[in-house]
């Protein structure tokens, strides 16, 4: 075990990522901001990622529970919402059911909201209740306009992205300490 946790120190650790989306279009936007963090994430950091599909998450009991659990332990969660035009509280509740993070644990979640056709019907109500969540889970919140053209670059993403590897890596270090000082007793 020590071994395992002195390559996560050089190596950096991992990065898992969990989406859900409420649209089919998503895909390739969660996709593109998925290799964008794995690359402002750099070389050390290992990146997973799951995509699922909102109705997924609220298919039956063990499911719900299974993918409760992935999204809570998830150091990033997406949620992506291509239209605005009617408001997802599903997914806002199951945002709400997941636990807060501990506060040595580093979060970042990140909202895709939008697409070529809507611009800001329902925004400002989707973009506070997942402020909402965010907070309430112990994640710092970006969130990005998924219009045409909008994902080209990743200033937008970099600082969120910087902040939580460097959480990370501060993390590592401590749990290999608490290791050797667990195994010397």
């Amino acid at each position: 075990m020590r071994a395992d946790l002195f390559k996560e120190m050089v190596t950096g650790g991992k990065v898992h990522v969990f989406s859900v989306y409420t649209d089919f279009g998503a895909y390739r936007r969660i996709k593109w901001t998925i290799n964008a963090i794995a690359r402002l994430a750099g070389q050390r950091w290992q990146c997973s990622s799951e995509m699922w599909k909102l109705d997924s998450l609220l298919a039956n009991a063990p499911m719900k529970r299974m993918l409760a659990h992935d999204g809570a332990n998830a150091d990033v969660l997406i949620a992506v919402i291509g239209s605005l035009e009617h408001p997802r509280p599903e997914l806002i509740e199951w945002l709400n059911s997941l636990p807060p993070r501990e506060p040595h644990q580093p979060g970042l979640m990140i909202g895709l909201l939008g697409d070529e056709e809507n611009e800001v019907d329902e925004l400002d109500w989707t973009a506070k209740e997942l402020i909402h969540c965010a907070r309430r889970m112990n994640r710092k919140f970006i969130w990005h306009w998924i219009g045409h053209h909008t994902m080209d670059g990743t200033d937008w993403l970099a600082e969120g992205v910087e902040m939580l590897v460097a959480q990370k890596q501060q993390v590592v270090p401590e749990r290999i300490i608490f290791q050797e000082a667990v195994a010397a007793v």
